[in-house]
């Protein structure tokens, strides 16, 4: 039987519930929740180890005997008013919030936080991973902790970007260097391979594809689709189609774009020496291939980097002058991820709470802040008091939550039919 045809609905899910009948239970694997957690692929606060990549009958095998999560979630309200918001903002706030958490299983207290606070989405990462049978039964214990609190049904987000960028190291995609090598149409082919597992696996937003241009010695080297613009554009449009086609959100990044930064902007300052005229004419461009139009991104993850054509000490996740770039000039109108701000810090030299009410006056919808929870708890602490100061005005959380909205319906969406580049 074909690849394509074990993962349309009416056979995987009879074979699913075969093995999920025979199967035992299981038993998750708690742990600590204090410490900082690293996005896949950034070197801030952990390392990130890398498990073998494995060929497709390896990939496959494990994904056969999943637990499928079912589609569960708590109420969806409409997002609140500016009047309504200002009156009690602290649900409202931490629905701007993706966190991350430590374990593997049930046995990590941060569920009992997850239905005590409505967080918009949960990031997953290497740490929270062990195999596909596993996290099947991790993300539907995320939303059932949702549904238990009658919150909304967070978002669960992983960055998947391809070989050792994955935070789950033995699933597709291809590393994106082998595939910007193929074309168009393999770009295509594999991150419809790695969006349809995600989808079966309960994972609802991949912080992927990587729109870079490779430099020599830059953080995209080994990384990126390309050295060539032109390549990274048909990749990145051909990825993001492919996403939307298996009924996932893809969140590309790092805008503006870190090719031609000094270091990987997680472990520190890195400055981009770039004009803006260099950053338009060739870092922007695969961002502006999928900014708007039928071929549009649903959301874009901001970059730590500093931009010498912006402002020479503030990373574009806290800029406004970025969000301006993305918003105005390039028409975007999905929903825009920050950075890892708990890595802001290590640039910005500020507190992570400092760090998300700044990237949320600039124009983030949805702060990132992967751990632990004393970060977690400063950040949103530092939100819903700028809320009620009006510091950030409730004007700017209400958008952000209309647009978190627009991703939780579109993750619950039909597939769409996407054409396949030539």
């Amino acid at each position: 039987m074909s690849l394509s045809a074990l993962l349309r609905p009416r056979v995987l899910v009879p074979v699913v519930l075969l093995i999920v009948i025979g199967a035992g239970i299981l038993i998750f694997s708690g742990g600590g929740d204090s410490k900082p957690v690293a996005e896949a692929g950034s070197h801030f606060g952990e390392s990130n180890s890398s498990t073998g990549r494995g060929s497709l009958l390896d990939t496959m095998a494990p994904i056969l005997g999943a637990t499928q999560p079912k589609q569960t979630r708590g109420s969806d309200p409409k997002p609140p008013s500016a009047d309504e918001l200002g009156r009690s903002p602290g649900d409202a706030v931490a629905g701007l919030f993706i966190v991350g958490f430590r374990g593997k299983g049930a046995g990590s207290d941060f569920f009992a936080r997850l239905e005590a606070r409505p967080y918009g989405g949960v990031l997953l990462t290497s740490g929270n991973y062990s195999d596909t049978r596993q996290l099947g039964n991790l993300t539907r214990t995320i939303q059932r902790a949702a549904r238990r609190a009658g919150n909304p049904a967070p978002l669960v987000a992983a960055q998947q970007e391809g070989g050792d960028f994955n935070a789950f190291g033995d699933l597709a995609p291809k590393p994106q260097v082998d595939v910007g090598k193929a074309g168009p149409r393999t770009a295509f082919a594999s991150a419809l391979l790695a969006g349809k597992v995600l989808k079966v696996l309960g994972v609802t937003v991949t912080l992927a594809p990587n729109a870079d241009i490779e430099v020599a010695g830059g953080p995209a080297q080994g990384r990126a689709f390309s050295d060539r613009p032109s390549e990274v554009v048909s990749a990145v449009r051909a990825s993001v189609g492919a996403y939307k086609a298996a009924g996932i959100i893809s969140a590309v990044g790092p805008f503006p774009g870190d090719g031609a930064a000094s270091q990987d902007p997680n472990i520190g300052a890195a400055p981009v020496g770039l004009s803006i005229e260099q950053l338009r004419g060739a870092d922007m461009k695969p961002f502006a291939a999928v900014a708007s139009g039928r071929t549009a991104a649903p959301a874009i993850q901001m970059s730590n980097a500093i931009y010498v054509a912006y402002d020479a000490v503030t990373p574009a996740t806290l800029l406004p002058d970025a969000y301006k770039e993305l918003r105005d000039r390039l028409g975007f109108t999905g929903a825009i991820i920050s950075a890892d701000l708990t890595a802001t810090t290590a640039t910005s030299g500020g507190t992570v709470g400092e760090a998300a009410v700044e990237a949320l006056k600039a124009g983030a919808d949805l702060l990132v802040i992967p751990g632990g929870r004393a970060q977690q708890d400063e950040a949103y602490r530092a939100v819903v008091a700028a809320v009620r100061s009006r510091e950030i005005p409730a004007e700017r959380v209400v958008s952000a939550l209309r647009r978190i909205a627009t991703l939780r319906r579109l993750s619950r969406g039909a597939r769409e039919a996407v054409k396949v580049p030539q």
